[in-house]
């Protein structure tokens, strides 16, 4: 080759490494997206295999045969790459292993370390004269390895992105796409050159191509947005699912399940998918069956004691018949503990204002009680008689005759004794909407709602006659009580109820002037410029 072509051909692989920089630049930056990494490292090694080809053809010391065998220090490297690369953007869930790393690298790491050590007893690239790149790589025994491992690396990635091409669609089958026409023309021209059709005999065609294989991933990466649209993988959406997944056939045999059903199965069964659902989850499985079983929509079970919801799903043909089921639980435990939760704290919350509104009543009542008799006071009688402003009504008022006198012979406890009898007697013998009251003393106030003077008059006579005959035993003895009596009523006494019982008062003092144990009337209310009100009337004794 003249030193013109050879000029010509040595700058076209320079613009070509420098190429695959650029765009090695350009993919680091994204180098978090699955496959980023890879495919910076392997344009760097193609970067490195074209670099070197064109300082062989300068013959740029220390000579032509050291430059041609450093290109292999990009050759081994690039496949490894290609596959790292594939294997990241289709199974991006999927880590390599220990053994996996040990099949890959064993090779480059053997042939680095041949080239290291300048080739010794021509293992590598055997023992002939070195005329140009293919005399050179028609060589050793471990040349062949390296071809062998090399094709077999890029024939497994090409068929796992053609894999992942026909089973995506839109911007991931175009970006599968870019991948693989990067990769396929330069390494076609390579195994088209290493079988011997070589249509430039003095060139190695495959390093003029890798600008093709730069450019194309740059446009990838500008034009289909590629390592910025990172495909989701099944098993990186499904297994991480905290939810537990379980795809049943027809048959109820287990197609699919993620690591949060495995969880749920039986540990004994390494490998559950195609078995019956009830032999994958023995502990569980009949009442599992049992409950999903022409089920479509959501139940709630107990498993192993703990709350599950779960949502079962028919996969149904375009007849509509079910071909099997999807089935999706959640533990729901720790949610149905806190509604259990706030459901006992809601019902004791609910007692307590139960407890707080019954000892309101209490209080309440108990403000408008007298604590000796049991009876209503005086503040319960002043709100009963506002209710009854503007209604007819008649009042009693109830006095203790000589009651000073049961004090002074049977001290206060006989006379509290003497107080609880009337107050029993006379709470007894009210009906349902009428009113007894302690006054204050030996005073009592029996309020009737609707009730006329006369009506009342003989209902008090009957009290004061029972009283009478009933007495009191103090002291292993009985003691004789008499009671006397007022009574006033409105509208005949007057409609301000303070005035009614104001003229049941004066009745009162008047039957205790006239003798008491009787019963005295109000007389009716004298007109402006009459004379002075007649004496009360007197029950009949």
């Amino acid at each position: 080759m003249n030193d013109a072509l050879a000029s010509s051909f040595a700058a076209w692989l320079m613009g070509s490494a420098l190429a695959a920089l650029l765009t090695a630049r350009f993919a680091w930056r994204r180098r978090q997206a699955p496959g980023a990494t890879p495919l910076a490292l392997l344009l760097l090694s193609l970067a490195v295999w074209t670099l070197t080809y064109a300082l062989h053809w300068l013959d740029v010391p220390p000579g032509a045969v050291f430059w041609l065998d450093a290109t292999f220090f990009g050759v081994v490297g690039a496949p490894v790459c290609v596959w790292l690369l594939t294997r990241e953007f289709t199974q991006p869930d999927r880590p390599m292993r220990g053994l996996e790393w040990l099949t890959l690298l064993a090779v480059p790491g053997v042939t680095w370390g041949l080239l290291l050590l300048g080739d010794p007893g021509g293992v590598l690239f055997g023992t002939g004269p070195t005329q140009d790149a293919h005399t050179r790589l028609a060589g050793g025994p471990w040349f062949r390895v390296v071809v062998l491992h090399g094709y077999a690396l890029i024939a497994l990635s090409a068929l796992a992105l053609g894999q992942f091409w026909l089973r995506t669609s839109g911007v991931y089958r175009r970006q599968a796409g870019v991948l693989l026409a990067g990769l396929c023309v330069p390494w076609g021209v390579n195994f088209v050159s290493v079988l011997g059709e070589r249509p430039f005999p003095d060139f190695d065609l495959t390093p003029m191509l890798f600008m093709v294989t730069a450019l194309v991933f740059l446009w990838g990466l500008l034009g289909f947005r590629l390592f910025d649209l990172v495909p989701v993988a099944r098993h990186q959406l499904v297994e991480q699912l905290g939810e537990g997944v379980l795809v049943l056939d027809g048959q109820g045999r287990v197609l699919d399940l993620n690591a949060s059903a495995r969880r749920l199965a039986d540990p004994a069964l390494a490998h559950p998918v195609g078995h019956p659902v009830t032999r994958v989850f023995p502990r569980r499985g009949g009442d599992l069956a049992a409950q999903i079983n022409g089920l479509e929509g959501q139940t709630e079970l107990l498993i192993d004691g703990r709350s599950h919801e779960v949502r079962v799903s028919h996969l149904r043909d375009r007849a509509g018949r079910s071909q099997g089921q999807v089935v999706v639980w959640r533990d729901v435990t720790r949610q149905r503990q806190a509604e259990a939760a706030l459901r006992r704290a809601h019902q004791e919350l609910q007692a307590r204002l139960t407890e707080i509104e019954r000892l309101q009543a209490e209080l309440s009542e108990q403000s408008v009680r007298d604590p000796l008799t049991g009876l209503h006071n005086r503040r319960h009688l002043g709100r009963a008689l506002e209710v009854l402003r503007g209604q007819p009504f008649s009042v009693l008022l109830l006095d203790i005759d000589h009651f000073k006198a049961v004090n002074d012979s049977y001290g206060h406890a006989g006379g509290d004794a003497v107080l609880r009898a009337v107050a029993g007697q006379l709470a007894g013998a009210v009906r349902p909407g009428e009113t007894v009251c302690r006054y204050g003393g030996e005073e009592f106030v029996v309020l009737l709602p609707g009730v006329g003077t006369d009506a009342a008059l003989a209902w008090a006579e009957g009290w004061r006659q029972a009283i009478a005959a009933r007495g009191v035993r103090l002291g292993g003895q009985r003691v004789p009580v008499t009671v006397s009596l007022g009574l006033a009523g409105a509208p005949e006494h007057g409609t301000d109820p303070d005035r009614v019982l104001l003229a049941a008062d004066g009745a009162l003092y008047a039957a205790k002037e006239g003798g008491r144990n009787q019963c005295r009337v109000a007389p009716p209310p004298v007109p402006e410029g009459t004379s002075p009100e007649a004496p009360a009337l007197e029950c009949p004794t």
